[in-house]
């Protein structure tokens, strides 16, 4: 039973890339790093590292910590995840124009919830989707914040 993914998402943001990035900086500087999306919730922030849940829309929900944020301005941010999600990702950002910019997210984890390894071999495809839609989410509501903001 194979409990490890490569998940890939490619956000198109309503910005260019420094705009994005000093956006995400303010973001990072503060106290909830994502107040613009809904299905993740940051429980604690120490300026180095996150505690999140995940809700999945498909009835499951994961806690997991990002930690050893490491930034290259303006070009990429890699993390490590622990918890029921273990391993690491990487954010690259890419500039698509005067007014738009590109978020290409790699994340390589495994899970650590006893049932999700259990049922991998069945399940696999509905973990991969409840994943997209909650990447989906999250672009979709950055990008609405970021009108705002």
């Amino acid at each position: 039973m194979n409990s490890d993914y490569e998940f890939h998402s490619r956000w198109l943001i309503g910005r260019s890339r420094e705009s994005l990035w000093d956006a995400l900086e303010l973001l990072l500087a503060s106290d909830d790093p994502m107040p613009w999306w809904p299905s993740v919730q940051v429980t604690a922030y120490d300026g180095s590292s996150l505690d999140l849940q995940a809700r999945s829309r498909l009835g499951y929900a994961l806690t997991f910590r990002l930690s050893h944020l490491r930034s290259v301005r303006p070009t990429r941010l890699t993390f490590d995840s622990d918890g029921e999600l273990r391993g690491n990702g990487l954010v690259k950002f890419e500039d698509l124009g005067a007014r738009e910019s590109a978020m290409d997210i790699d994340w390589l984890v495994s899970t650590d919830r006893a049932w999700m390894r259990r049922t991998s071999w069945l399940l696999r495809p509905v973990f991969v989707l409840g994943h997209n839609l909650v990447m989906r989410q999250g672009e979709k509501h950055l990008n609405e914040w970021l009108r705002v903001h």
